[in-house]
Protein backbone atom coordinates (compact mmCIF):
# COMPACT_ATOMS: atom_id res chain seq x y z
CA UNK A 1 0.00 0.00 0.00
CA UNK A 2 2.81 2.39 0.90
CA UNK A 3 4.59 1.50 -2.34
CA UNK A 4 1.47 2.40 -4.37
CA UNK A 5 1.18 5.68 -2.46
CA UNK A 6 4.76 6.62 -3.32
CA UNK A 7 4.21 5.73 -6.99
CA UNK A 8 1.08 7.91 -7.14
CA UNK A 9 2.83 10.72 -5.31
CA UNK A 10 5.79 10.50 -7.70
CA UNK A 11 3.46 10.62 -10.71
CA UNK A 12 1.61 13.57 -9.24
CA UNK A 13 4.94 15.33 -8.73
CA UNK A 14 5.88 14.73 -12.35
CA UNK A 15 2.49 16.04 -13.44
CA UNK A 16 2.95 19.20 -11.37
CA UNK A 17 6.34 19.77 -12.94
CA UNK A 18 5.18 19.13 -16.53
CA UNK A 19 6.25 21.74 -19.05
CA UNK A 20 3.51 24.30 -19.67
CA UNK A 21 3.76 27.03 -22.29
CA UNK A 22 1.33 29.92 -22.56
CA UNK A 23 1.27 31.56 -25.98
CA UNK A 24 -0.62 34.66 -27.13
CA UNK A 25 -3.58 34.26 -29.46
CA UNK A 26 -1.50 35.93 -32.17
CA UNK A 27 2.29 35.65 -32.42
CA UNK A 28 4.45 37.57 -34.88
CA UNK A 29 7.91 36.08 -35.39
CA UNK A 30 10.27 39.05 -35.74
CA UNK A 31 13.62 37.31 -35.56
CA UNK A 32 13.70 33.55 -36.24
CA UNK A 33 17.15 33.26 -34.63
CA UNK A 34 17.00 31.91 -31.08
CA UNK A 35 17.94 34.46 -28.43
CA UNK A 36 19.69 33.95 -25.09
CA UNK A 37 16.40 34.41 -23.20
CA UNK A 38 13.44 32.52 -24.59
CA UNK A 39 10.60 34.85 -25.62
CA UNK A 40 8.03 32.20 -24.68
CA UNK A 41 6.21 32.28 -21.31
CA UNK A 42 6.64 28.88 -19.69
CA UNK A 43 6.62 26.91 -16.46
CA UNK A 44 8.73 23.83 -15.79
CA UNK A 45 10.28 23.76 -19.27
CA UNK A 46 13.93 23.13 -20.02
CA UNK A 47 15.98 25.38 -22.33
CA UNK A 48 16.37 22.66 -24.99
CA UNK A 49 12.59 22.19 -25.23
CA UNK A 50 11.95 25.94 -25.42
CA UNK A 51 14.58 26.33 -28.13
CA UNK A 52 13.01 23.55 -30.22
CA UNK A 53 9.54 25.01 -29.65
CA UNK A 54 10.63 28.48 -30.75
CA UNK A 55 12.38 27.14 -33.85
CA UNK A 56 9.23 25.17 -34.67
CA UNK A 57 7.04 28.26 -34.34
CA UNK A 58 9.53 30.24 -36.44
CA UNK A 59 8.85 27.87 -39.33
CA UNK A 60 5.05 28.07 -39.17
CA UNK A 61 2.58 30.46 -40.76
CA UNK A 62 -1.16 30.88 -40.31
CA UNK A 63 -3.77 29.30 -38.01
CA UNK A 64 -2.27 26.49 -35.92
CA UNK A 65 -4.19 24.15 -33.60
CA UNK A 66 -2.40 23.25 -30.36
CA UNK A 67 -2.70 19.50 -31.05
CA UNK A 68 -0.83 20.00 -34.32
CA UNK A 69 1.94 21.80 -32.48
CA UNK A 70 2.08 19.07 -29.83
CA UNK A 71 2.40 16.38 -32.53
CA UNK A 72 5.34 18.22 -34.08
CA UNK A 73 7.02 18.56 -30.69
CA UNK A 74 6.35 14.90 -29.88
CA UNK A 75 8.20 14.04 -33.07
CA UNK A 76 11.18 15.91 -31.60
CA UNK A 77 10.95 13.94 -28.36
CA UNK A 78 9.22 16.59 -26.21
CA UNK A 79 6.10 16.41 -24.07
CA UNK A 80 4.39 19.63 -22.99
CA UNK A 81 1.12 21.46 -22.52
CA UNK A 82 0.27 24.43 -24.71
CA UNK A 83 -2.46 27.04 -24.49
CA UNK A 84 -4.51 28.47 -26.13
CA UNK A 85 -6.05 25.79 -28.31
CA UNK A 86 -5.74 27.89 -31.48
CA UNK A 87 -2.78 30.10 -32.31
CA UNK A 88 -2.25 32.43 -35.27
CA UNK A 89 1.44 32.65 -36.27
CA UNK A 90 2.73 35.34 -38.62
CA UNK A 91 6.23 35.91 -39.96
CA UNK A 92 7.33 39.55 -40.19
CA UNK A 93 9.07 38.75 -43.51
CA UNK A 94 5.73 37.61 -44.94
CA UNK A 95 3.92 40.70 -43.60
CA UNK A 96 6.51 42.91 -45.32
CA UNK A 97 5.97 41.06 -48.61
CA UNK A 98 2.19 41.36 -48.27
CA UNK A 99 1.98 45.03 -47.27
CA UNK A 100 4.86 46.77 -49.06
CA UNK A 101 4.98 47.24 -52.86
CA UNK A 102 8.28 45.44 -53.33
CA UNK A 103 9.77 45.96 -56.81
CA UNK A 104 10.17 42.88 -59.00
CA UNK A 105 12.99 40.64 -57.79
CA UNK A 106 13.38 42.38 -54.40
CA UNK A 107 13.36 40.17 -51.30
CA UNK A 108 13.87 40.64 -47.57
CA UNK A 109 17.46 39.75 -46.72
CA UNK A 110 17.65 40.51 -42.99
CA UNK A 111 15.48 42.08 -40.31
CA UNK A 112 17.41 43.97 -37.64
CA UNK A 113 15.53 44.08 -34.35
CA UNK A 114 17.08 46.09 -31.52
CA UNK A 115 14.71 46.20 -28.53
CA UNK A 116 11.69 44.16 -29.65
CA UNK A 117 13.22 40.73 -29.13
CA UNK A 118 12.30 37.69 -31.20
CA UNK A 119 8.50 37.86 -31.10
CA UNK A 120 5.63 40.29 -30.86
CA UNK A 121 2.58 39.21 -28.86
CA UNK A 122 -0.84 40.32 -30.13
CA UNK A 123 -4.28 40.08 -28.63
CA UNK A 124 -7.30 38.79 -30.51
CA UNK A 125 -8.35 41.33 -33.11
CA UNK A 126 -5.03 43.18 -33.20
CA UNK A 127 -3.44 43.77 -36.58
CA UNK A 128 -0.02 44.85 -37.80
CA UNK A 129 0.52 47.78 -40.16
CA UNK A 130 3.88 48.43 -41.86
CA UNK A 131 4.91 51.77 -43.35
CA UNK A 132 8.17 52.52 -45.17
CA UNK A 133 8.44 56.21 -46.07
CA UNK A 134 10.76 56.91 -49.01
CA UNK A 135 11.81 53.28 -49.27
CA UNK A 136 14.61 52.55 -51.73
CA UNK A 137 14.64 48.84 -50.78
CA UNK A 138 18.35 48.77 -50.08
CA UNK A 139 20.32 48.38 -46.86
CA UNK A 140 19.18 49.65 -43.43
CA UNK A 141 15.68 50.70 -44.53
CA UNK A 142 13.71 52.05 -41.55
CA UNK A 143 10.17 50.67 -41.26
CA UNK A 144 7.39 51.79 -38.93
CA UNK A 145 5.67 48.80 -37.34
CA UNK A 146 2.30 49.76 -35.86
CA UNK A 147 0.11 47.41 -33.83
CA UNK A 148 -3.51 48.54 -34.15
CA UNK A 149 -5.56 47.21 -31.25
CA UNK A 150 -9.13 46.00 -31.58
CA UNK A 151 -10.20 48.55 -28.93
CA UNK A 152 -8.61 51.46 -30.78
CA UNK A 153 -5.29 51.53 -28.93
CA UNK A 154 -2.02 51.64 -30.87
CA UNK A 155 1.58 50.59 -30.30
CA UNK A 156 4.40 51.88 -32.47
CA UNK A 157 7.83 50.38 -33.11
CA UNK A 158 10.62 50.77 -35.63
CA UNK A 159 12.65 48.05 -37.33
CA UNK A 160 15.52 48.12 -39.82
CA UNK A 161 15.41 45.85 -42.84
CA UNK A 162 18.03 44.90 -45.42
CA UNK A 163 16.55 44.15 -48.83
CA UNK A 164 18.27 42.37 -51.69
CA UNK A 165 17.72 42.41 -55.43
CA UNK A 166 17.47 38.98 -57.03
CA UNK A 167 18.32 38.56 -60.71
CA UNK A 168 17.95 35.73 -63.17
CA UNK A 169 21.15 33.79 -63.78
CA UNK A 170 22.25 30.55 -65.43
CA UNK A 171 24.41 27.80 -63.95
CA UNK A 172 26.31 25.28 -66.08
CA UNK A 173 25.13 21.69 -65.77
CA UNK A 174 28.26 20.31 -67.49
CA UNK A 175 31.84 21.53 -68.04
CA UNK A 176 32.77 23.41 -71.22
CA UNK A 177 36.09 23.76 -73.03
CA UNK A 178 37.50 26.98 -74.43
CA UNK A 179 35.94 28.23 -77.69
CA UNK A 180 32.85 26.08 -77.14
CA UNK A 181 29.27 26.99 -78.00
CA UNK A 182 26.96 27.55 -75.03
CA UNK A 183 23.42 26.26 -75.45
CA UNK A 184 20.33 26.67 -73.30
CA UNK A 185 19.96 22.92 -72.64
CA UNK A 186 23.34 22.96 -70.84
CA UNK A 187 22.21 25.64 -68.40
CA UNK A 188 20.00 25.68 -65.31
CA UNK A 189 18.05 28.86 -64.56
CA UNK A 190 18.08 30.23 -61.00
CA UNK A 191 17.81 33.53 -59.18
CA UNK A 192 20.77 34.87 -57.22
CA UNK A 193 21.43 38.06 -55.28
CA UNK A 194 22.44 40.94 -57.50
CA UNK A 195 25.89 42.20 -56.54
CA UNK A 196 27.55 45.05 -58.48
CA UNK A 197 30.08 44.02 -61.11
CA UNK A 198 29.09 40.33 -61.11
CA UNK A 199 28.56 40.51 -64.90
CA UNK A 200 26.01 37.66 -64.96
CA UNK A 201 24.41 36.44 -68.17
CA UNK A 202 20.67 37.09 -67.71
CA UNK A 203 19.40 36.72 -71.29
CA UNK A 204 19.86 33.72 -73.60
CA UNK A 205 18.40 35.28 -76.74
CA UNK A 206 21.84 36.25 -78.12
CA UNK A 207 23.85 33.38 -76.65
CA UNK A 208 24.38 31.81 -80.08
CA UNK A 209 26.57 34.77 -81.02
CA UNK A 210 29.21 33.94 -78.39
CA UNK A 211 31.75 31.25 -77.51
CA UNK A 212 33.58 30.52 -74.28
CA UNK A 213 37.00 32.15 -73.84
CA UNK A 214 38.25 29.71 -71.19
CA UNK A 215 37.37 26.31 -69.69
CA UNK A 216 34.30 26.44 -67.44
CA UNK A 217 33.39 24.00 -64.68
CA UNK A 218 30.03 22.38 -64.06
CA UNK A 219 28.14 24.43 -61.45
CA UNK A 220 29.72 27.77 -62.46
CA UNK A 221 27.45 30.75 -62.97
CA UNK A 222 27.75 31.95 -66.55
CA UNK A 223 29.20 35.48 -66.81
CA UNK A 224 29.69 37.82 -69.74
CA UNK A 225 33.40 37.81 -68.97
CA UNK A 226 33.43 34.06 -69.77
CA UNK A 227 32.36 34.72 -73.37
CA UNK A 228 33.80 36.26 -76.51
CA UNK A 229 31.60 37.50 -79.32
CA UNK A 230 32.12 35.76 -82.67
CA UNK A 231 32.26 37.68 -85.96
CA UNK A 232 28.84 37.63 -87.60
CA UNK A 233 29.93 39.56 -90.68
CA UNK A 234 33.31 39.38 -92.42
CA UNK A 235 35.12 41.95 -94.53
CA UNK A 236 34.68 41.55 -98.27
CA UNK A 237 31.59 39.32 -98.09
CA UNK A 238 28.09 40.16 -99.26
CA UNK A 239 25.59 40.79 -96.47
CA UNK A 240 21.96 41.81 -96.04
CA UNK A 241 21.55 45.52 -95.32
CA UNK A 242 18.43 46.97 -93.72
CA UNK A 243 17.97 50.71 -94.35
CA UNK A 244 15.54 52.16 -91.84
CA UNK A 245 14.15 55.46 -90.58
CA UNK A 246 10.87 56.57 -89.03
CA UNK A 247 9.02 56.30 -92.34
CA UNK A 248 10.55 53.46 -94.36
CA UNK A 249 12.33 50.13 -94.02
CA UNK A 250 14.17 48.79 -97.08
CA UNK A 251 16.14 45.56 -97.43
CA UNK A 252 19.02 45.43 -99.88
CA UNK A 253 22.48 43.91 -100.25
CA UNK A 254 25.94 45.30 -99.67
CA UNK A 255 29.53 44.39 -98.95
CA UNK A 256 31.00 44.63 -95.47
CA UNK A 257 34.31 46.46 -95.25
CA UNK A 258 35.04 45.17 -91.71
CA UNK A 259 34.67 42.14 -89.52
CA UNK A 260 32.00 42.66 -86.87
CA UNK A 261 30.44 40.92 -83.87
CA UNK A 262 26.95 41.52 -82.48
CA UNK A 263 26.43 45.24 -81.84
CA UNK A 264 29.62 46.35 -83.59
CA UNK A 265 29.53 49.20 -86.08
CA UNK A 266 30.88 48.31 -89.53
CA UNK A 267 31.18 50.10 -92.87
CA UNK A 268 28.96 48.79 -95.65
CA UNK A 269 29.45 49.49 -99.35
CA UNK A 270 26.48 49.33 -101.71
CA UNK A 271 27.84 48.85 -105.30
CA UNK A 272 24.53 49.59 -107.04
CA UNK A 273 24.46 53.17 -105.73
CA UNK A 274 28.18 53.51 -105.08
CA UNK A 275 27.42 54.55 -101.47
CA UNK A 276 28.93 53.81 -98.09
CA UNK A 277 26.97 53.43 -94.88
CA UNK A 278 27.76 52.90 -91.22
CA UNK A 279 25.64 50.11 -89.78
CA UNK A 280 25.21 47.99 -86.67
CA UNK A 281 25.59 44.21 -86.77
CA UNK A 282 22.31 42.62 -85.66
CA UNK A 283 22.60 39.00 -86.85
CA UNK A 284 24.60 36.62 -89.01
CA UNK A 285 25.44 38.50 -92.27
CA UNK A 286 22.94 41.20 -91.38
CA UNK A 287 23.52 44.93 -90.69
CA UNK A 288 21.05 47.65 -89.72
CA UNK A 289 21.63 51.15 -91.09
CA UNK A 290 19.61 53.85 -89.35
CA UNK A 291 19.10 56.74 -91.76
Amino acid sequence: MKKLFFILAFCAGLESRACEVTLPHQLVILNPQETQTSPLRSNGCGPALLKDLFQTLAGLQGRINSFQLLEIMAGKGHTLKVSPQVLHVQQLKNIIREQLPLPAGVQVKEIKISDLGSTLDLSTGDRVELICDQCHYGQDQLLSLNVLGFAGDERNFQVKVDFRKMVKSYRLTAPLNSFADVTAHGLKEEYVESIPHTDLVTDLSTLRFYKTNKPLKSGDLLRLSDLNAVNLVRAGLQIEVILENELIKVKTNGISRNNGALGDTVEVFQPQKNKKYQGRVIDVNKVLVEL
